[in-house]
């Protein structure tokens, strides 16, 4: 396993971290993969062992610097993060860029199974780049998706409309004043 990873890159170490444990308690191990990985040295890899193909993470890394490399293995998916060596541009884009605030693009998610409305709509903040807002209608609160959002440097606001009816207006943390310290 990992020896696909390209040998230019491929880290010396790697810090195994099996997150199916707490997935299979109900409990969401963003945090616990987000300390991980920021702890890494520099020429250490995170080797993540999960039972799906973590989508999301992936977009949510990059934008922190991280490569990655996945491989499925028996309905294990071993997923391998590790420093890019090129500088990446910072999630929350400084005060001279924010005027570039893009109109707010309306988002369906209703009826998506979860995790679907999250992966479409983080990677639909990718697709748009930065400065993009969102207005997402969704069948409930999407709570765990806004610790996902902060990663990102966007934040959200939700309203309910009526049962089974919120919608979300996601848009860079500064729009809000939220920005992470």
């Amino acid at each position: 396993m990992g020896e696909n990873i390209p040998a230019m890159v491929r880290p010396a170490r790697q810090k195994l971290l099996d997150v199916r444990p707490i997935l299979s308690k109900g409990g969401d191990p963003f945090k616990v993969i987000m300390r991980s990985a920021g702890e890494l040295a520099p020429d250490e890899a995170l080797h993540l062992l999960v039972g799906f193909d973590p989508a999301p993470l992936y977009s949510v890394l990059r934008a922190q610097g991280f490569a990655s490399h996945t491989e499925a293995e028996g309905g294990t998916f071993h997923v391998w993060f590790w420093r890019e060596a090129r500088p990446v541009r910072p999630a929350v884009a400084p005060f001279e860029e924010r005027s570039g605030l893009k109109e707010p693009m309306e988002m369906d998610v209703r009826g998506l199974e979860p995790p679907q409305p999250m992966i479409a709509i983080l990677e639909k903040l990718v697709e748009l780049g930065n400065g993009a807002q969102l207005l997402v209608r969704h069948h409930r609160e999407p709570v765990l998706l806004y610790e996902k959002l902060a990663a990102r440097g966007y934040a959200a606001r939700t309203s309910r409309r009526g049962e089974g009816d919120y919608l979300v207006h996601i848009a860079p943390a500064w729009v809000f004043g939220t920005e992470a310290a």
